[in-house]
């Protein structure tokens, strides 16, 4: 009887820590998503107020972060205005090696 309770009891600690692993998993794709939200944002703000290097810096981290990058950058080559997009171009390499 001791040896089955032990080994239920190993078990159920298995499974707790595979749960645990997979909330910290989905804790760290919301924050990964937070942070790629906020670094779209906040290049859309510094856009808008003309300030193309801070821009630039905040939409090469959320390139550095996206699942789909290449998609991202299609859609950025599209909304933003072509000097600010080659600036983008020219300083992704420098962001994804880091």
């Amino acid at each position: 009887i001791l040896h089955v309770t032990l080994t239920e009891r190993r078990k159920e600690y298995e499974k707790a820590k595979e749960r645990d692993a997979e909330l910290r998993n989905l804790r760290d794709t919301a924050k990964l998503q937070e942070f790629f939200l906020q670094e779209i944002q906040l290049g859309e703000l510094w856009l808008a107020r003309g300030e193309h290097k801070k821009s630039i810096e905040h939409l090469t981290n959320a390139i550095a972060v996206c699942t789909d990058p290449n998609k991202l950058i299609e859609v950025l080559e599209d909304t933003l205005p072509p000097h600010v997009f080659e600036m983008l171009v020219h300083s992704i390499p420098y962001t994804l090696q880091v």
